[in-house]
């Protein structure tokens, strides 16, 4: 019979866990990550709304899964000086490092090209490209 409130009431109930862990470490790889050139990344978004993969930009965000003000961002990109983006273009996608990114090139959409130009000499002589 067992009573309630008996220090012994869970004896009965008790149980022992053993672990082993391995002796040797195991070797974890590194996450190799991709750098997206935003170029290419903003004509993808515009080539899957001009196919009618997706209807719209929103459309567009729901099947992202990011914000449609992040996609409108990505897209302005395509407003930059066309001499501009095929300076980016070059550099190639995937991007060896986070040399180029989209909120770099953001505040020059609406710049004269001149801007833009000396942006992209900037660019070019800090990353030796």
């Amino acid at each position: 019979m067992i009573k309630s409130g008996s220090p012994d009431c869970s004896i009965d109930r008790t149980f022992t866990s053993t672990f082993y862990f391995p002796y040797k470490a195991i070797k974890i790889t590194p996450i190799t990550r991709t750098y997206r050139n935003p170029i290419y990344l903003a004509r993808e978004y515009k080539h899957m709304i001009d196919k009618g993969q997706v209807k719209n930009q929103s459309g567009l965000a729901r099947k992202l899964g990011i914000s449609r003000v992040r996609i409108c961002q990505i897209l302005n990109l395509l407003k930059l000086s066309p001499l501009i983006i095929q300076e980016l273009e070059k550099l190639g996608d995937p991007l060896k490092s986070k040399i180029m990114t989209e909120r770099m090139l953001r505040p020059y959409v609406n710049k004269s090209f001149r801007e833009q130009k000396d942006f992209l000499n900037i660019i070019k002589t800090l990353f030796k490209l």
